[in-house]
């Protein structure tokens, strides 16, 4: 009688809410990688405006250095420390990660609370014409995936729909979307190459 009242408890909670982040990372942790789609679609879009506001608007990096955290995240699971917030260390991740950027390119890392203020120095023509060739450079990249790649891709990227949605309008699993989006972006950056 009692492993049954158990049963019905596990499965209640389960049922109604999500599990923690934490859950994820645990389950992570013990070589379950499909719980990193879980953290994707929590952190996902946090991290991307945490970078973005960071980079002060380098839009074509901060993708990429979005999905560096997850990777990274995936390979180092093992060092997360438990009773840690799984946000805090994300968010230590993306920091080092645009730091590393910053370093790279040779600029000056301001301190965290001049991010926000705006670029005193406007673009130049030049970089204006660099823009507008990364942007024919994406839509030749985009080309190059599957039409079922592409519409993801655009779901979630421009439109900015749920992944709910996408799977809704597809007709397929979340998982199936949550999984194309990563294998999208990864075939992406490969046709892109490294971005100056």
């Amino acid at each position: 009688m009692s492993p049954a009242l158990s049963i019905s408890t596990d499965c209640g909670p389960a049922s109604r809410e999500e599990p923690s982040p934490e859950y994820w990372m645990a389950q992570l942790k013990q070589g379950r990688e499909e719980a990193l789609a879980h953290l994707m679609t929590r952190f996902e879009r946090p991290l991307f405006a945490f970078l973005h506001r960071r980079l002060q608007g380098e839009a074509g990096v901060v993708q990429e250095l979005t999905q560096e955290v997850f990777l990274k995240c995936l390979r180092h699971c093992q060092r997360f420390e438990e009773g840690r917030p799984v946000a805090a260390w994300l968010f230590t991740l993306a920091a080092n990660a645009a730091t590393d950027h910053l370093r790279r390119r040779g600029r000056e890392v301001s301190p965290p609370e001049t991010f926000d203020a705006p670029d005193p120095h406007p673009s130049s023509p030049w970089e204006s014409v660099d823009q507008s060739r990364r942007i024919q450079a994406l839509r030749g990249a985009l080309e190059g995936l599957t039409p079922r790649q592409r519409a993801m891709v655009l779901g979630y990227y421009v439109q900015e729909h749920p992944v709910k949605r996408i799977a809704q309008d597809l007709g397929c699993a979340e998982g199936t979307v949550k999984a194309t989006l990563f294998q999208s972006l990864q075939k992406l950056r490969k046709t892109l190459g490294p971005q100056p």
